[in-house]
């Protein structure tokens, strides 16, 4: 079903996209002595996975450096003055639909890591914005409440390291449906190194 993906005609594709998006995610760590570092989400109020909590992040605008752009993203949807660290990976995120009626999309997720020194972040247009410790996404993704994807870029970036990494994902998901159907990760994995964690 993924490799059919190519073919799919420009109606049938999410926003008629010619090409894989350009999305900036922002992997934003706040850490305080003697408390377990938490990880900034977000819980999307559009159409497009509208009531999960999702990684903060939007389209990489034309001309923008990388830290611009996720820096810019961050202030718009969270009111959040963050610090740039670095670029972690690169997640081809292929997304077919559950049903023939709805849209497949394509997207070049690249994973930034930021700091959060006052980690003072507020409710803006895109829905409200909460700190969470690595097991209480744990337990948004046993509830269903989290975007797949975004819970394995946690699961995997938020693990200490030095290399990028490129990341092969697929889902299923009715993206940009008003209606509600379940969404599947079937694959995550690195491509040319280590598994899934």
């Amino acid at each position: 079903m993924f490799d059919a993906l190519p073919d799919l005609p420009a109606a049938q594709r999410w926003r008629q996209q010619p090409y894989p998006a350009p999305i900036v995610v922002a992997l934003i760590r706040r850490e305080e002595e003697g408390v377990a570092p938490r990880y900034l989400l977000i819980r999307r109020k559009g159409n497009t996975y509208q009531g999960q909590w999702a990684l903060v992040g939007g389209k990489w605008d034309f001309g923008e450096t990388l830290d611009t752009a996720v820096l810019r993203e961050v202030r718009e949807e969270t009111g959040l003055l963050a610090e740039f660290v670095a670029l972690r990976g690169v997640v081809s995120e292929r997304v077919v639909p559950p049903s023939d009626a709805l849209p497949g999309a394509h997207f070049l997720l690249l994973v930034c890591e930021l700091a959060a020194p006052d980690g003072i972040a507020t409710e803006q247009k895109e829905g409200a914005v909460a700190w969470f410790t690595l097991g209480d996404i744990t337990r948004l993704h046993e509830c269903q409440t989290i975007i797949p994807s975004d819970f394995a870029m946690i699961q995997w970036f938020a693990q200490p390291t030095h290399n990028v990494v490129h990341i092969e994902a697929e889902m299923v998901s009715a993206i940009g449906a008003a209606e509600a159907y379940p969404t599947e990760l079937r694959r995550f994995e690195q491509i040319n190194g280590r598994s899934q964690p």
